[in-house]
């Protein structure tokens, strides 16, 4: 019999985003059902986004420009970097696709701290990769581990910081040693750096200030979270123009809609909505983190917009707190079983998720 679907198919499992918010809470009976479950922007999109959009509106027929050169220059402004450093992706579901699509081949290793996003797994799979994993250790990625792992074969390593879903970073000093032990025939470093706008550490580095001296250093951003634009995706990767150059070379050629495009340029310019969602998050993560523990809850110190928490019978629970307004992640999902992944919101949602739990 003929066979139509690639073999490597037979092993993925679609991702399951779930029913939308809003069919969700008429199923449910629940119209105030807030979702803390995929890690949105508390306060909702940019003010200004919001408005250029409809400004656009009466546009949308109209194609998209190809390169989104506009945002790419905006961008390049903005992290002191040429635009020709940078590439714009439908969110970084996209950009992870591409560096697949320019790098990977078949027999090619691709070192994954596990569990992870699940996109850089599924990727790699998707271009004949092999996944080769090293396994979290208190929540935190063990370079020492990765390090042991790149061989000849190894064409990428999939880092995230902060990581998602486990909320860890990754410090300056170990992320330097490990750049600086790969040598200059390094493999691909692909730096995941969506949640960096919710890290106070000081110790956190910005990747994008290290491309200079790590050419072969990718790194990804997002609008999703700290602009609120979680519906449009936008995504961004900054890495040497060599590397950009390929990812273009495998992108389609109106990737990030109109009206995508807009929205992010209008959010650079937001900074009063930028500080007030990273002021409101810091403040009720430590809220947060403080009323947890006084409950006798565990979970590693969040350096992101979101907790994972350890807890008795997680998927009953997170039932629970559906049928009372909340929606929260199943840990399981994630690779996390006994634990509840959930966002931080407003002061309002997080009294009320305290008091249930």
């Amino acid at each position: 019999m003929r066979r139509l679907w690639r073999s490597v198919l037979d092993g993925l499992v679609p991702y399951d985003a779930g029913l939308p918010l809003e069919a969700l809470a008429r199923q449910i009976g629940r119209p105030d059902l807030v979702r803390l479950s995929a890690n949105e922007n508390p306060l909702g999109p940019s003010p200004l986004a919001v408005a250029a959009v409809e400004r656009e509106a009466p546009r949308i027929h109209l194609y998209p420009d190809g390169g989104s050169t506009a945002l790419r220059e905006a961008l390049g402004r903005s992290h002191a970097v040429a635009p020709s450093q940078i590439v714009v992706g439908n969110g970084a579901d996209e950009l992870i696709a591409l560096i697949a699509a320019a790098a990977f081949e078949a027999g090619d290793e691709v070192v994954v701290p596990m569990p992870s996003f699940e996109p850089y797994e599924i990727s790699a799979r998707l271009a004949g990769g092999r996944v080769v994993e090293s396994p979290l250790v208190d929540y935190q990625t063990d370079l020492d581990d990765v390090l042991r792992r790149v061989s000849d074969r190894t064409k990428a390593v999939m880092l995230c910081s902060p990581h998602n879903p486990a909320t860890t970073i990754i410090r300056r000093g170990a992320l330097l040693a490990f750049l600086d032990a790969l040598g200059p025939d390094s493999p691909l470093v692909v730096l995941d750096q969506a949640y960096i706008d919710f890290c106070d550490e000081p110790d956190h580095p910005d990747g994008i200030r290290l491309l200079e001296r790590y050419p072969r250093l990718v790194v990804l951003r997002t609008f999703s979270k700290i602009a609120g634009l979680a519906g449009l995706r936008v995504g961004y990767a900054v890495a040497s123009a060599e590397a950009i150059d390929r990812f273009n070379r495998v992108r389609a050629p109106y990737n990030v809609n109109r009206l995508g495009q807009i929205a992010a340029l209008a959010a650079l310019d937001d900074h009063a909505h930028t500080e007030k969602t990273r002021q409101l998050v810091l403040e009720e993560r430590a809220y947060l983190s403080a009323e947890l523990i006084k409950r006798g809850y565990s979970f590693p110190p969040s350096q992101a917009n979101f907790l994972l928490v350890a807890v008795p019978d997680a998927p009953g629970l997170r039932t629970r707190l559906m049928r009372e307004g909340i929606l929260v992640r199943d840990g399981a999902g994630v690779g996390f079983p006994s634990h509840l992944r959930f966002a931080v919101g407003l002061r309002e949602t997080n009294d009320k998720l305290l008091s249930l739990l």
